[in-house]
């Protein structure tokens, strides 16, 4: 059930439930989905982080089924998580009507979850889903090369070559207290991995949506960047962060 809407410069925000909140002027472009990890982090509210199985990949299938439903015909879905949920629920988003593109690794520094049996976890799943034949622009975001000093690279850049197009894996710190525009929202996305999915995918004017939007990180990188956004919350609380982000405060 949508709670509240507010709409200024074809920008759209809603606080309701994602596997059933709706509006009529939605056409995305690319979906950033980084939802709860059902891990029974306390969030507030009436919301459950600690799903059964079946009801978790419920919750993924819904939402999923509800981006393509307001998506443009030829779409993408940035899909984040730990790397063993999105194995298990790869073929969930396939099964609602998505096709599985390219696996990205998002890895970095961590000095928590430490374990004396096993490998301390360092990395998410970032999950590259699209529909239809979605145009990408590769060349929107570069990584610098490695050997600029070797004759043959110093030709190309000589001739205008700004580097080479992205690994599949992203070092890319986590957005922690110290971090700027950190707003002690839990599992607030780093600016630099949002960034990468909306300009490897989208032109100015196009849309991003994200339904599980929490500090409104996809927003606070859209919004300059030129896209029209459409963010979502179960949490109302969200909601005058946002306002904030587009009033120009981003502290």
């Amino acid at each position: 059930m949508q709670r509240g809407f507010d709409k200024m410069q074809f920008n759209i925000f809603t606080t309701g439930d994602s596997t059933e909140i709706t509006t009529e002027d939605a056409n995305i472009r690319t979906w950033i989905f980084d939802p709860p990890y059902n891990i029974g982090f306390d969030y507030g509210g009436n919301f459950s982080d600690r799903k059964s199985e079946w009801e978790f990949e419920t919750f993924i299938s819904k939402t999923a089924i509800n981006m393509k439903l307001h998506s443009e015909e030829d779409a993408n879905l940035f899909f984040i998580i730990y790397p063993e949920i999105a194995a298990r629920l790869l073929p969930t988003i396939e099964s609602a009507g998505w096709r599985f593109k390219q696996w990205i690794t998002w890895v970095y520094p961590s000095n928590i979850g430490m374990s004396n049996r096993k490998c301390t976890t360092a990395s998410r799943a970032v999950v590259w889903f699209i529909r239809g034949d979605p145009e990408t622009h590769m060349e929107a975001k570069r990584q610098p090369y490695r050997n600029p000093n070797d004759k043959r690279i110093k030709e190309r850049i000589a001739n205008g070559s700004t580097g080479v197009n992205l690994y599949d894996w992203w070092d890319i710190n986590m957005r922690k207290n110290t971090s700027e525009g950190f707003r002690g929202y839990y599992n607030q996305l780093p600016r630099e991995l949002v960034e990468r999915c909306i300009l490897l995918t989208t032109m100015p004017g196009q849309r991003v949506g994200d339904l599980t939007a929490g500090a409104g990180t996809t927003y606070e990188v859209a919004k300059p960047l030129g896209r029209d956004v459409w963010l979502n919350d179960l949490n109302t609380d969200c909601y005058a962060i946002w306002r904030e982000i587009r009033n120009g405060n981003m502290s």
